[in-house]
């Protein structure tokens, strides 16, 4: 790696007061966001300040090296400075940085970087709080050959106000990758069988009674975590309060912050922190408390447990045969049920033992040392349907009793509110009506009325439709040639016949979809319906520019298709292009809406519509603003997420009946199509059709992050 030559006053590169000023802007909002939960000891504040201080620290460092990459003279100012010298940073007190790896010889093109981050809460005091969190940075050095594209952002599985999943559920990845659910409420699962899952984290609690499942990695809720009647192993379990797993369920770690009790399994090793210090054991609020056991009590064991080890800050409870290696509690040692057998134990309270057990334990006053569990964090998220306006290639509207549509970016036809058009047709796009066109296939038939085209007049059919070019182009098939597709009817847009031409399509209302194989983004500012009729729905990079079959479905071509001689202008530019506005093309399915004008969001009392109800399949990412449901044979080839931006009293997400999620991408279309929905910016355009071979600038990505 080439390096200038050393500059004047270089040192100063390292030490940011900008990094440091945001660093404590963010701060204070974190410390404002952790006061307003009454609940929290002192203890736990200062720890998970602690965390969430070398969190912001590692995002920020970041965002620094994301300048420092920005042209070549300053990241060869940086790069020899940060081999000789330990980055420095000036604003926020309490953390220290310390550079333990600086290796720009493994990877040809790439520099990696590794920071050890310790942060300190509440110095000096009685509930001081150390963590140490330790980060990689993966730098291509500015102008070095192609730039990258942007990582995915696999962060998009997220349910809000709760989820409900019953029946049979399936979710199929490919090998490596991970599927992990968020919700934002309770999580209900019970009576279903389910595969596929990997993590579960819930910022209320999680239920788990009947029914099957594979083994799952995580369950993490900010209250209760229950599971019981079911055969599978989960690799971790935490809550921030209690958690209680029966039956034939088993783990390799159980920490809660309250208490834990277990029956029958196998499991690793049970750490409950029995609410000490006062305060640690918390509930989110609203939450269910599932776990009958007092928070401050410890741990209990009924018939008839396998436990590696049992650390407990409170009591710890055998009330049957169990089998267990240490035992270690800070308060009582009970044994109420024979025959528990373990290779040690040690109390701090008192040791109640069952005469015919003859078991032997030592006292000790030595703590029980244990880190608490964290709560589960949701980053706020918004969608509104009016954001893609610019980027659809067919808006549909009802205005003055007339169906309109605005046709924009489609090479082939002129855009609405070209100055060629009426102003009329400026103002509200082309009437969508029944014209007459010419049949030249039929020499009997000289003219037939066909619905579903774009014209500049709402006249009733007639041959100046064609003759003289009134109406442009035929937008979508319905089974018969006088049926639109798609109809309106009393706020609802009816899909239901053939096809539609390929490209982004946006309606303003409701979206109903029923029978026919569609190649589009479909985005609603209500509602959105896809029904158990036949056919499928196909997003364009799953599609692409020559159509595909998949699963007995055939999709059009976004580019080159036997039905539309138009196409949709950023996906067909010259090659297809699948980053066209952000990644749209990703996305099958959006719904919900903010009144026209909001920028931010909007309150939840005004949000329009929201909800997706999927029946059938699609091949494509989904996204609700509100809530998501699946019934029927739903199957689904993407993520799906739903933000409940609408106040729902007491509906939730509801997965049943039969659903597969299915995020296993064909290797032909693997280039072009990505399941998480990659990354949109806020305004849905943009172009962004793939690297660029000029010299650019460089770029950073935290790798990935520890706790040492």
């Amino acid at each position: 790696m080439k390096t200038l030559k050393r500059q004047r006053g270089i040192a100063t590169v390292l030490t940011v007061v900008l990094l440091g000023l945001s660093l404590t802007s963010a701060t204070l909002v974190g410390v404002s966001q952790l006061r307003s939960s009454q609940e929290m000891s002192v203890s736990l504040h200062a720890q998970t300040m602690a965390q969430k201080r070398a969190w912001l620290a590692a995002e920020a460092f970041q965002e620094y090296l994301e300048l420092v990459v920005a042209d070549p003279v300053t990241w060869e100012a940086f790069d020899q400075v940060v081999r000789t010298e330990q980055p420095q940073l000036e604003g926020l007190s309490g953390v220290v940085l310390t550079r333990t790896n600086y290796d720009d010889e493994s990877l040809p093109d790439w520099v990696d970087l590794t920071l050890q981050i310790q942060a300190t809460s509440a110095k000096e005091s009685s509930a001081e709080a150390t963590t140490t969190l330790e980060v990689v940075y993966r730098i291509r050095p500015p102008g070095q050959g192609e730039a990258l594209e942007p990582e995915p952002n696999r962060q998009v599985i997220l349910f809000r106000d709760g989820l409900n999943i019953t029946g049979d559920l399936k979710v199929l990845t490919a090998p490596g990758e991970s599927y992990d659910i968020t919700v934002d409420g309770e999580v209900n699962m019970g009576g279903l069988s389910a595969g596929g899952i990997d993590s579960i984290r819930s910022t209320r609690s999680i239920r788990f009674v009947g029914g099957s499942s594979t083994d799952l990695q995580e369950m993490h809720a900010n209250c209760d975590v229950l599971v019981s009647n079911g055969n599978f192993t989960v690799q971790e379990v935490k809550a921030t309060r209690n958690a209680c797993l029966a039956n034939t369920i088993n783990s390799q770690l159980i920490t809660a912050n309250g208490s834990v009790e277990v029956t029958g399994g196998r499991h690793g090793d049970i750490r409950a922190l029995a609410n000490k210090p006062g305060g640690t054991a918390q509930c989110a609020a609203g939450a269910q408390q599932w776990c009958s056991l007092n928070p401050g009590f410890g741990v209990r064991t009924q018939p008839s447990p396998t436990i590696a080890n049992i650390y407990s800050k409170g009591a710890v409870e055998f009330n049957s045969t169990a089998t267990v290696g240490r035992v270690q509690a800070e308060g009582n040692l009970v044994i109420k049920g024979c025959t528990p057998t373990w290779t040690s134990a040690r109390y701090g309270g008192s040791f109640t033992n069952n005469p015919s057990c003859r078991r032997s334990a030592s006292k000790s006053d030595q703590p029980v040392v244990l880190d608490p569990v964290p709560p589960v964090e949701v980053e706020p998220e918004v969608f509104d349907a009016n954001v893609y306006r610019t980027a659809a290639n067919y808006i549909y509207s009802w205005v003055n009793g007339a169906m309109r549509v605005k046709v924009q970016d489609v090479q082939g036809i002129v855009d609405w509110d070209d100055p060629a058009n009426p102003a009329e047709v400026r103002r509200n796009g082309y009437f969508y009506r029944t014209a007459n066109i010419l049949d030249p296939s039929n020499p009997y038939w000289t003219n037939r009325t066909v619905a579903g085209y774009a014209c500049i007049n709402n006249n009733p059919p007639s041959r100046r439709d064609e003759t003289a070019g009134e109406c442009i182009a035929r937008l979508g098939y319905a089974n018969n040639d006088g049926t639109p597709l798609p109809e309106y009817r009393s706020g609802s847009w009816i899909f239901n016949g053939v096809n539609h031409a390929p490209g982004v399509v946006l309606v303003e209302g409701n979206m109903e979809i029923g029978n026919g194989t569609y190649t589009n983004t479909f985005i609603a500012t209500g509602n959105l319906h896809v029904t158990t009729a036949g056919g499928a729905v196909f997003a364009l990079n799953y599609a692409g520019p020559d159509g595909i079959t998949v699963e007995g479905h055939t999709a059009l071509g976004v580019c080159r298709n036997s039905v539309y001689s138009f196409r949709p202008g950023k996906f067909c530019e010259s090659t297809y292009s699948h980053g066209a506005h952000g990644g749209l093309g990703n996305y099958a399915l959006m719904a919900g809406s903010c009144p026209l004008g909001n920028i931010n969001g909007c309150a939840r009392s005004a949000y329009i519509g929201g909800d997706i109800l999927v029946e059938k399949t699609v091949f494509g990412v989904t996204k609700a603003g509100n809530l998501f449901s699946s019934s029927g044979q739903a199957r689904l080839y993407g993520y799906v997420s739903a933000l409940a931006q609408r106040s729902n009293a007491n509906t939730v997400n509801k997965m049943g009946a039969s659903t597969t999620i299915n995020l296993r991408v064909p290797a032909e279309i693997a280039e072009r199509y990505d399941p998480t929905g990659g990354l949109m910016p806020a305004d849905g355009g943009g172009n962004g059709g793939g690297t660029s071979v000029e010299a650019t600038p460089g770029s950073a990505q935290l790798q990935w992050g520890r706790y040492l």
